[in-house]
């Protein structure tokens, strides 16, 4: 184990640390990929914190003993990924962490965000009722015109767009539900408090995909952006009460399952 000294005008909080990787310029893994390796190992520490500056190109260059265009890939790389950001004429800044999204039971997005010590919030964008149509219809295994209502709404931690979503809801179960209503409270808190809903379970399915203009815009990101759809279908008993589909900014969750071994 040897021990890397930085340079002063780095900047680390830390100005000397031992460390548990370096480049390893025999071991044949790609060597932007073992830099990858090492500045997500010291983002996840906090040892450089979300918000700060990392080293230069130049710095790096030094540090670990390889080609700026080396440096330059592995940056690219994590810029992509979402984990750093790039302010022009200033340098690479780390990114602020992603929401730890546990999917072991059944959750709200409020309640999620609060965990990470964030403030939740909702925009709403429209609620309308409309006939289902053959698409929702079938999802949601109802008549083309049973009329469902729709709700449009952005969610947001701490002011910051997280998902577009659109859920789907039988209008007959949910007479009465206002716009003014859900600016101010959850949906699952007003589905238990005013309409009774005992929840039975959810199934959900998500996969990536790629961010369009609109999406883009909705969610102040870059067109071509990575994301995440995620579709939710939850039961009161039998009978499905919600149907959502959520376009899920790629670089703000992080979506973890918990695998018991039987």
């Amino acid at each position: 184990m040897r021990k890397i000294e930085y340079l002063p005008h780095l900047h680390y909080n830390i100005l000397e640390r031992e460390v548990e990787m370096e480049i390893k310029k025999d071991s044949g893994a790609p060597l932007y990929l073992q830099l990858i390796e090492i500045l997500n190992d010291r983002i996840e520490s906090e040892e450089i914190r979300s918000g700060e500056k990392i080293p230069s190109e130049r710095e790096l260059s030094e540090i670990y003993s390889i080609s700026r265009a080396t440096v330059r890939q592995a940056l690219s790389e994590l810029q992509r990924q979402g984990i750093i950001y790039k302010i022009q004429g200033k340098g690479n800044f780390v990114s602020q962490k992603r929401i730890n999204q546990e999917l072991n039971g059944f959750y709200s997005f409020g309640d999620e965000v609060q965990k990470q010590g964030k403030k939740p919030g909702n925009r709403v964008l429209s609620l309308v009722l409309k006939e289902s149509g053959q698409a929702v219809g079938k999802k949601m295994g109802i008549s083309n015109e049973e009329k469902v209502l729709v709700l449009s709404r952005i969610r947001l931690a701490d002011g910051e767009a997280m998902m577009n979503e659109i859920t789907y809801l039988p209008f007959e179960r949910f007479i009465g539900l206002e716009e003014s209503d859900l600016e101010e409270e959850g949906l699952y808190q007003i589905m238990k408090k005013k309409y009774g809903v005992k929840f039975s379970y959810a199934e959900e399915s998500f996969y990536p995909c790629i961010l369009n203009d609109v999406e883009a815009d909705i969610l102040n990101v870059p067109s071509g952006s990575p994301g995440i759809v995620l579709e939710r279908y939850t039961y009161e008993g039998n009978k499905l009460i919600e149907y959502t589909k959520s376009i899920v900014r790629g670089d703000k969750f992080k979506y973890k399952v918990k695998l018991d071994i039987r």
